[in-house]
């Protein structure tokens, strides 16, 4: 065999979803709505990998979601990760939710955004942007009067870059770095009117639709194995955030 193979989950936020690829092979489904994760994941990961046709024991390495986002969701997708990973002996890439937020936006935006429960050619999104592509900030609601967000940008591959550290935030305080206008990615911003009244004048477009799915997390995950940042699967840990505040 040849070519990047992996399986990528993500259970932080809803619908969660679960994507394989097999080189430039890949297919991507999503849980059922109201289905609890735990009791339907390992039907989702046989669809997946059989679509590609993969076996577990074919793969390079597993991606999950690390988040932010629900920390039972969160936990469902690292537990599973770690002790598949643990049981085959190879590593794992952790994806933050925020950068697969964001890729996802991207992706929606450029009009490459491979469609859910097909099987594609091509792995990486479609016209990918020069070096200086636009700024996005992701966002997903935190509760009481919270928000996640990041702050990423994408490079000349298609894929995005983190510009700073995931972090915590009040969304009624809440004003993103820098002057740059920016893709405002997720349900968060059109749901929260005191965050979008905030940083209004800057954002350039909404994406309301964007969601970090495993599709995304897979993506980002090739470029993560490709440069050698895989971990151990005892390493590899969600991410919550809450110890911020």
């Amino acid at each position: 065999m040849s070519g990047f193979r992996c399986l990528a989950l993500e259970s932080g936020v809803r619908p969660p979803s679960v994507a394989a690829c097999n080189g430039d092979r890949h297919f991507e489904t999503q849980l059922p709505g109201g289905a609890k994760v735990a009791a339907v994941l390992f039907e989702a990961i046989d669809e997946v990998l059989g679509n590609v046709d993969l076996s577990l024991e074919d793969l390079d390495c597993i991606a999950f979601g690390r988040g932010p986002g629900a920390f039972t969701g969160l936990r469902v997708a690292a537990a599973a990760a770690q002790g598949l990973g643990a049981g085959l002996g190879i590593g794992l890439c952790a994806v933050s939710s925020l950068a697969a937020l964001a890729q996802d936006a991207h992706e929606r935006r450029e009009g490459g955004r491979p469609a859910l429960q097909e099987v594609g050619d091509d792995l990486l999104p479609k016209g990918g942007l020069a070096s200086q592509g636009p700024w996005i900030a992701p966002c997903l609601p935190a509760g009481r009067d919270k928000v996640y967000l990041g702050w990423y940008r994408v490079g000349e591959s298609g894929l995005v870059s983190t510009e700073a550290e995931d972090w915590l935030a009040s969304a009624a305080r809440c004003r993103l770095p820098g002057t740059e206008r920016f893709i405002a990615a997720g349900t968060a911003w059109s749901g929260n009117e005191a965050l979008n009244a905030t940083n209004a004048s800057r954002i350039e477009q909404l994406e309301p639709r964007a969601l970090p799915r495993a599709g995304a997390v897979l993506r980002l995950a090739r470029r993560e194995y490709a440069e050698g940042r895989a971990v151990a699967p005892e390493q590899a840990q969600p991410v919550y955030l809450r110890k911020a505040v």
